[in-house]
């Protein structure tokens, strides 16, 4: 398995049972490694937690960049796409469990602790892209357009049932944004 399918089946632990409740010995089954294997790389759940966010961002990150470089022909649809992949793809492993809030919240907290950049980046490259699309008159307001973007996301997160409600949802935000 690859860093980030590791990630996500550990992503997929910590939203099934809660932050709290998984241990290391659920972690350690998650990536198929022994729990002293997870201790001796990690040393704590935080740091696990840390790694998974930073890996999947980093995954999320790219798959965005690829999906922004393609043709705009459909810019709509393409930042559909990018919503999906941001946060979308993530609905089906908080819906239900009743941990999807407290894994996000953990989540922005952990990269609000980290040097990483990830969010700024994706600001910047959806920005680019709206105003390269001429959805907006210069930067200031494309990034304004994306923060719009970026914090409608984050809220269907917590009420959408399924990504495909995610998507017709953030569909209809983008469309009313940019439109």
């Amino acid at each position: 398995m690859t860093d980030a399918q590791i990630a996500h089946e550990i992503l997929t632990i910590f939203a099934r049972y809660g932050f709290k409740k998984t241990s290391m010995a659920d972690i350690a089954r998650a990536a198929g490694l022994s729990r002293q294997s997870i201790y001796n790389r990690f040393g704590s759940k935080e740091a696990v937690f840390g790694w998974v966010v930073e890996t999947s961002t980093a995954e999320m990150l790219q798959h965005v960049r690829t999906v922004l470089s393609a043709p705009k022909e459909k810019p709509l649809e393409t930042l559909v796409m990018v919503y999906d992949i941001w946060v979308g793809n993530y609905v089906s492993l908080s819906s239900g469990t009743g941990h999807g809030a407290e894994i996000m919240d953990l989540a922005i907290a952990s990269k609000s602790r980290s040097t990483s950049t990830s969010e700024e980046e994706f600001t910047s490259l959806v920005a680019k892209f709206i105003l390269e699309c001429d959805l907006a008159k210069n930067i200031a307001s494309a990034q304004n357009k994306v923060f719009v973007l970026k914090f409608a996301s984050k809220g269907l997160f917590l009420i959408a049932k399924s990504a495909e409600e995610f998507s017709q949802n953030m569909r209809r935000i983008i469309a009313t944004t940019l439109g």
